[in-house]
């Protein structure tokens, strides 16, 4: 199920953020950060709106810290767990 949601983060990247990346340079290791990915705040909180709309939940304001957007791997462990399918 992870990988289904790394595929569907990464498409969102992709698609719906302006990053100038192609879905093969998106290694899930990668920090979302600078030395990774390179988001900023601002990209950042358009992703977070992204995801909640793609996966139809909402982030509580306590999930909003740095661990769960550490990468797409972590971030999709999130998700599994907050959707309920790990």
């Amino acid at each position: 199920m992870a990988d289904n949601i790394i595929a569907q983060l990464k498409n969102i990247i992709v698609e719906e953020l302006d990053v100038n990346r192609k879905l093969e340079e998106i290694d899930e290791e990668a920090s979302l950060f600078e030395e990774g990915l390179g988001l900023d705040s601002v990209t950042i909180m358009e992703f977070i709106a992204l995801i909640e709309k793609c996966f139809n939940f909402q982030f509580s304001d306590e999930e909003l810290s740095m661990e769960p957007f550490k990468n797409l791997q972590v971030l999709a462990d999130f998700i599994s767990t907050k959707l309920g399918t790990v």
